[in-house]
């Protein structure tokens, strides 16, 4: 486990398009938190593992059905580290339709999903599309932007629902490869 996370990890440091030291700290601390915390559980699918595996099979199908994503979270759902550029008030799931909308063509290959304990889920994965439509605000260009980054997230669940998540994604590098050449 230790050798494939570790090279997911330098992969993605390999292939960022800007230095940005904070990010690269922060995937690492979380590398070596879901590491730390899967380590001491056992390697077993668990609720969560399917749910999101479930979960990203509708997150990338188009056309994208947000009613469809939406099922999968449990009212008073928590995002830990929430998206500014969307409302508190919008609905759970929101932030796919947006990907959708802004690259249809984007998928998520999921890099592997960890069981921790009974009710979480620890996702690998990288994220790459096309942006050919508006994207978080930025236009598409002639040609359109390709683009590819990383994340990982923890996911917890019951019940059938996904109740919290934690997450850290590239978004400084998926902005510097969005801008207007």
């Amino acid at each position: 486990m230790w050798i494939t996370f570790r090279y997911q990890i330098v992969r993605y440091n390999t292939n960022a398009n800007i230095g940005d030291i904070d990010m690269k700290k922060t995937l690492i601390a979380a590398a070596a938190t879901a590491l730390t915390v899967g380590a001491t559980q056992t390697a077993s699918a668990n609720e969560a593992v399917t749910l999101m595996e479930q979960f990203y099979e509708v997150a990338d199908t188009r056309p994208f059905d947000l009613s469809a994503l939406a099922k999968f979270y449990a009212e008073g759902f928590v995002d830990h580290h929430p998206n500014p550029a969307i409302p508190a008030d919008a609905p759970v799931g929101l932030l796919y339709q947006l990907l959708a909308d802004g690259a249809p063509d984007s998928v998520h290959n999921i890099e592997m999903i960890l069981p921790s304990g009974d009710d979480t889920a620890i996702v690998v994965w990288s994220y790459e599309g096309t942006n050919s439509n508006t994207l978080f605000g930025i236009p598409s260009q002639d040609p359109a932007a390709a683009f590819a980054i990383a994340g990982i997230e923890i996911w917890k669940a019951k019940d059938g629902k996904l109740t919290e998540f934690w997450h850290v994604e590239d978004i400084a590098g998926l902005m510097a490869q969005l801008a207007p050449k």
